[in-house]
């Protein structure tokens, strides 16, 4: 059975149900409680003949009325983050390791590398923490406030791996470092994904949850692949010119 908000509430201005939607999920309001409402705005609106806006107001003032009663919030787990955090680790040293693999096949660590691991290690608990505010934000900004603000998070790792790059604490060859980082990466990406896996799809009333659970389930499968894909990238562009800076600077 199809989750979309659209097939919940055709009736209903898109804009207005996606934004009521997304303010609710922010909120930890279940998937079911969401499609019950979504169809009662839907019956109101055909029934009254007037606008979603018209009758219930800003979607955003109204999920919130709404969710004083039937949000469910849960308390953050940082264990849910240590996958990430590791891997987000294992990718800054697998990248310094298979560079220097290629030169002249020893890793300097220095204060650069420690910092930057540190950061990234501190990155997915503090996303955690103030998840909700950050995600409200990018959900209300342009494609170009997006950028800019990648750009400043690449920026802080690359200051923050020059800064401290003259504090050389040893040197280790690079071969087993990197396949060792590399193997860190590929199982806790592999963790990740296996804990993106729950899912809370849409209800309407009376549908069957099994089947929306399952449908939501594949299409969460490959949401997760994208969105670890394009994490991995990121971190791994960030990581990769903070490397390459440190070296040109060195």
């Amino acid at each position: 059975m199809s989750t979309e908000i659209t097939q919940l509430a055709p009736h209903v201005e898109k804009s207005w149900a996606d934004d009521f939607v997304v303010e609710l999920r922010l909120r930890d309001v279940p998937g079911a409680a969401i499609g019950d409402v979504l169809t009662e705005v839907d019956a109101h609106v055909v029934d009254s003949g007037t606008s979603a806006r018209d009758a219930f107001g800003d979607p955003v003032q109204y999920a919130v009325q709404i969710a004083e009663t039937a949000g469910r919030p849960t308390p953050d787990d940082p264990r849910e983050m240590v996958p990430l955090a590791l891997g987000g680790a294992g990718l800054v040293v697998a990248i310094d390791g298979v560079v220097e693999w290629f030169g002249d096949g020893t890793v300097d660590v220095t204060g650069g590398t420690v910092a930057l691991v540190l950061a990234v290690l501190t990155l997915p608990f503090v996303v955690q923490r103030h998840g909700t505010p950050l995600l409200r934000y990018l959900v209300a900004s342009s494609f170009w406030r997006i950028w800019l603000l990648s750009m400043a998070f690449m920026g802080a790792l690359v200051g923050l791996a020059l800064l401290a790059r003259t504090w050389h604490i040893g040197t280790l060859p690079a071969p087993p470092v990197a396949v060792a980082a590399l193997a860190l990466l590929a199982v806790t990406t592999a963790l990740e994904l296996r804990n993106r896996s729950e899912v809370d799809p849409l209800l309407a009333p009376g549908a069957d949850r099994a089947t929306a659970d399952a449908a939501a389930r594949r299409d969460a499968r490959g949401l997760a692949l994208v969105v670890t894909g394009i994490q991995v990238g990121s971190i791994a562009a960030a990581v990769g010119l903070a490397v390459l800076v440190t070296h040109l600077a060195g």
